[in-house]
């Protein structure tokens, strides 16, 4: 299967997989603010995570969710925590569940940042729309498009935080954009869709992602955090380091495998047939990517690299 072919397969589990899509007499679940620790906190019933840093000047939001609704949302229930406005919003990468909300940001006068690459892939984009997704058209361009874009890393300082934003060493992971979010005092990390907790990763090839990057990043993220330290991965529960150790030790584990089997020449058919998930599958293959569907998308980065 060709990644094009995979991207869209995934984007119609994602949509499928939301709690968004629903009757069209059902309302959605309400958005609620859920805190982290101090002044940090995720969001509960959104289709991707976001999470916010509250503070005396405002409010500093990660990622505006999968639809201008789902932001709506998400502004009622930051009002319930202040009435200071977002003045920042910083989007991990470009797919459309991180940013379609970001129109309604920006129209209230958010600041919004991303990776230099993020940008241009999202303009590019325009996002794609989906059932119950509209896509942002860019006629507004400036109220949804990152205003400031950063090449490897950025500092921001807001709300008592010293925010670091990193876009990983390796450059290609889940995409070539992606950005992790360290609250350096708060001590919190948010890895964007760097990290599915719980969950086998998509992995947007086409956007230059694949395994040994998001490997590579995590890595990365590894070496900057302790213990004590709390993860927001892009889908899935807060969580600590020892299960990020965890699922970089799955991700390197099924590089290796698949990596073999390209490198003998192996078709794709071939490498799903020999079942490089499967020690996984029970633990990581039940929710969102079947194995077969994860086998594709490593198959499909681990072949491109390869024949760079």
């Amino acid at each position: 299967m060709k990644p094009t072919s995979v991207s869209a397969a995934f984007f119609a589990i994602l949509v499928l997989a939301s709690a968004w899509v629903r009757a069209a007499d059902a309302p959605p679940p309400a958005v609620e603010a859920v805190r982290i620790t101090g002044p940090i906190y995720s969001f509960t019933n959104t289709m991707s995570n976001s999470s916010a840093l509250v503070g005396d000047e405002g409010v500093l939001l990660i990622d505006s969710g999968g639809s201008a609704q789902e932001a709506q949302q998400c502004l009622a229930a930051i009002a319930k925590l202040t009435p200071k406005p977002v003045r920042l919003l910083v989007n991990t990468h470009w797919h459309f569940d991180h940013v379609n909300g970001n129109e309604a940001f920006g129209a209230q006068g958010a600041t919004i940042i991303g990776q230099t690459a993020m940008r241009s892939r999202m303009v590019a984009g325009k996002v794609k729309a989906l059932p119950g997704f509209p896509s942002i058209t860019y006629e507004r361009e400036a109220l949804a498009a990152p205003a400031i874009t950063f090449d490897r890393e950025l500092t921001l300082n807001f709300g008592g935080e010293e925010i670091l934003l990193v876009h990983p060493a390796a450059g290609e992971a889940h995409t070539d954009g992606d950005i992790v979010v360290y609250f350096r005092h708060a001590n919190v990390v948010a890895m964007g869709d760097l990290y599915f907790q719980g969950l086998y990763p998509y992995i947007d090839v086409g956007s230059g992602g694949w395994i040994d990057g998001i490997v590579a990043a995590c890595r990365e993220v590894l070496g900057r955090i302790d213990d004590k330290t709390v993860i927001i991965p892009g889908h899935g529960p807060a969580t600590d380091k020892a299960h990020l150790e965890a699922y970089v030790a799955m991700l390197s584990d099924i590089s290796a495998k698949v990596t073999a089997l390209v490198r003998a020449g192996k078709t794709l058919d071939e490498v799903k047939a020999a079942k490089p998930t499967a020690a996984y599958d029970e633990g990581w293959g039940k929710i969102f990517l079947k194995p077969d569907q994860f086998t594709e998308l490593v198959y499909a980065g681990i072949a491109k690299h390869t024949r760079k």
